[in-house]
């Protein structure tokens, strides 16, 4: 990092600093916790993220967003198929569900502000689409079939359509067919599909070829992830280049994502007591959960932490031009809000509580933590 550069990151450090300061005296104000020693865990390890994060130039971060984060959904290339390859192998949907609902919770929001006219869930519908051909190609009036408006002028919906191929780093091709059958004519089809070296993968990977019946068909593995997939190495490899990734409102809703996944990995794990009702919930499962109490997730004190980290998640993915887009205004608040509300669609809230499942990432985060503490505690 540059002098300016390196300025910034301090600056950054120190502001989540304060906002733990003002977590820390807000949880201490309140007693409204129903789990015993719950708020007492929190506070000690707000104490100690206070006291250890900085250390080292902010090691921990470095470590949990460019070990974790970046290499994982961002990987540093230039080249698209490449960065979709290690994006697609780097986690399975089942290891990561939680991360893959968020996204797609905010690719479906950004596509329906696009597509406005359209109805149901847009990613499913593009899957269902592409799943029908083995060719991966889809026509473009199947597009305007599935998101036109038929209230709007034919050429608002063909760039509205433009900016939900763009998201997906989809491309057009033209077919000429020189005599049309009806009309005896030349006719040009235009279809959308992946890029050329996108297709070899999905070809390898998802398509089925059947030997005795002679034909090939999409693998019921073709799924939303692929195109989550897509959105991501998308934003990987035209991080520089606001206006290729949707501008403002993905840059905030992405970093108010993984803000919240850093948030959720940091926070202690607890375990209720026998006699908490919690237990014999048929939909609590021991192994894989821990609850957060209600009360962690307050406004009061989940901002001062939330803003802070989203923040820091923007500088080091894209740097002081991804910083500059993370304003205070409303609009970003709104996204920064929605983001908080996707934990109860990908969390649990059983008898009161917020169950927190524990997916790899929230465990490999938190290691990072452990260790590191592990290591100053020696020296």
């Amino acid at each position: 990092m540059s002098e300016i550069q390196d300025t910034t990151w301090k600056e950054l450090l120190k502001i989540f600093q304060d906002g733990l300061e003002k977590a820390i005296e807000e949880l201490q104000k309140r007693d409204v916790e129903n789990i015993p020693g719950a708020k007492e865990a929190l506070i000690q390890r707000l104490n100690n993220m206070k006291l250890h994060f900085p250390k080292n130039n902010g090691e921990i971060f470095l470590k949990s967003i460019n070990d974790k984060i970046q290499n994982a959904f961002f990987p540093n290339s230039t080249n698209f198929s490449e960065a979709f390859e290690k994006i697609l192998k780097s986690r399975t949907h089942e290891q990561d569900f939680i991360i893959n609902e968020l996204l797609n919770g905010f690719i479906t929001s950004k596509a329906k502000a696009i597509a406005s006219g359209s109805q149901g869930p847009i990613i499913d519908r593009i899957v269902e689409a592409f799943s029908k051909r083995n060719d991966f190609h889809i026509v473009d009036h199947q597009f305007f079939a599935m998101f036109g408006d038929p209230n709007k002028p034919r050429h608002y919906v063909k760039k509205q359509l433009e900016e939900l191929v763009n998201m997906f780093g989809l491309v057009s091709k033209e077919l000429v067919i020189e005599k049309d059958v009806r009309r005896s004519e030349e006719k040009i089809y235009t279809f959308y599909t992946f890029p050329d070296e996108i297709i070899k993968i999905l070809e390898e990977k998802y398509l089925i070829i059947d030997e005795k019946l002679g034909y090939a068909y999409v693998s019921e593995n073709f799924d939303r992830n692929v195109f989550i997939c897509m959105f991501l190495a998308n934003i990987a490899i035209n991080r520089d280049n606001i206006e290729k990734i949707g501008g403002s409102y993905t840059i905030n809703g992405i970093s108010a994502i993984f803000a919240l996944i850093l948030l959720l990995s940091f926070m202690p794990k607890l375990r209720a007591d026998e006699t908490n009702p919690v237990l014999n919930d048929p939909n609590f499962d021991e192994k894989n959960m821990s609850i957060i109490p209600k009360s962690w997730m307050m406004k009061q004190v989940l901002e001062p932490l939330f803003e802070p980290l989203i923040k820091i998640i923007a500088y080091r993915i894209g740097g002081g031009l991804w910083l500059s887009k993370i304003i205070d205004s409303e609009i970003n608040k709104k996204i920064h809000t929605q983001i908080r509300f996707l934990l109860k669609d990908v969390n649990k809230w059983i008898l009161g509580n917020l169950c927190r499942v524990e997916i790899p990432i929230f465990i490999e985060i938190s290691n990072i933590f452990t260790e590191i503490l592990v290591g100053y505690d020696e020296q």
